[in-house]
């Protein structure tokens, strides 16, 4: 595909794209090198793109780019996502129950803030770092209070890879959704209410992203 007169970003959100779907749908194995040159050549596009698209993937934890060996994948399998988000579910569920009696006024304002932004945000390959990063700032905006140190650095330092958005923009307008109940369930301060709350999204993300996964690999070709 000749990609021409697009932004510098479209291209390196398509290369991007394109590279996580061999991830994901397992044509690319654990341990593959990733050359710059041959992308460029596969997709058609320059060099700079795929250098840009390596460090998108990077920050998902799909590959990692080492010195003096370039860039291998480090795929994310169902296995990985079970086990993340279940363990997710269990701590950051206890951390914001934890953490709402200590919330003030300033903190669910910028909450609900955050939330409005999410909410008027159109998702697209060019939006997922904007989303990625209100989501990333309001889930830590609901563990911000948790008394307990040792819990928040679990949930902080999990392994949560933050996959494009994107992929799962199909159930944007659900997620959103849960965002406003959690956001409810914060302002009326019952810790039940908002870890139930909590743990049902993150449970849900889960299944969606699962559920991408296996359709990419019944739609691959043989």
């Amino acid at each position: 595909m000749v990609i021409s007169n697009d932004s510098k970003s479209t291209v390196v959100s398509y290369v991007t794209k394109m590279i996580r779907k061999e991830i994901l749908r397992g044509t690319l194995k654990k341990g593959d090198r990733l050359i710059q040159e041959e992308w460029a050549e596969k997709l058609n596009v320059s060099r700079m793109p795929v250098r840009e698209a390596f460090v998108r993937l990077q920050e998902e934890r799909l590959v990692e780019i080492i010195p003096h060996r370039g860039t291998v994948v480090t795929p994310i399998t169902r296995d990985d996502v079970e086990e993340i988000y279940q363990t997710r579910v269990l701590l950051e569920g206890l951390a914001v129950s934890k953490s709402l009696p200590f919330l003030l006024d300033e903190d669910k304002k910028q909450l609900h803030e955050i939330l409005i932004q999410m909410e008027e945000l159109r998702i697209s390959d060019e939006t997922d770092e904007q989303y990625i990063q209100l989501n990333r700032e309001f889930h830590g905006l609901l563990r911000k209070g948790c008394p307990w140190p040792r819990l928040k650095k679990m949930v902080e330092t999990l392994g949560i890879s933050p996959i494009a958005p994107s992929l799962l923009k199909d159930h944007y307008s659900e997620t959103q959704k849960e965002h406003r109940n959690i956001y409810n369930a914060a302002l009326r301060g019952d810790p039940n209410e908002l870890r139930a709350a909590v743990e049902y999204h993150i449970l849900r993300t889960k299944n969606n992203l699962i559920n991408y996964m296996e359709l990419l690999h019944c739609n691959d070709p043989e």
